[in-house]
């Protein structure tokens, strides 16, 4: 079995996701040290949570596409884009009295 996040409410600790365990299961349970930890410890808008974020996110690596695959992706992106184009002049152009 896995350990799930959960909240205190009401007086009941209340998982934040499904469980299948089964009645009866032993659990053991103690408070996160922080909310932030609660949230996974990047969604607080505090700036150590931002500082947090901006790390994890520096500490990404950098997209590797093949030339094939950038050329698809690039296909695909123009395609949406003038797919969007034209469904705006649709727009705007029914607008008009």
């Amino acid at each position: 079995m896995r350990a799930i996040p959960a909240i205190w409410k009401d007086g009941r600790i209340v998982p934040t996701q499904p469980v299948d365990w089964p009645d009866g299961t032993a659990l053991s349970v103690e408070p996160l040290a922080s909310a932030a930890e609660a949230e996974g410890d990047l969604l607080g808008d505090d700036p150590d949570s931002i500082a947090r974020w901006l790390a994890a996110f520096e500490a990404l690596p950098p997209l590797q596409m093949s030339e094939a695959e950038e050329a698809r992706w690039r296909a695909a992106r123009q395609e949406v884009g003038g797919y969007t184009l034209a469904r705006m002049r649709e727009r705007s152009d029914g607008e008009r009295p």
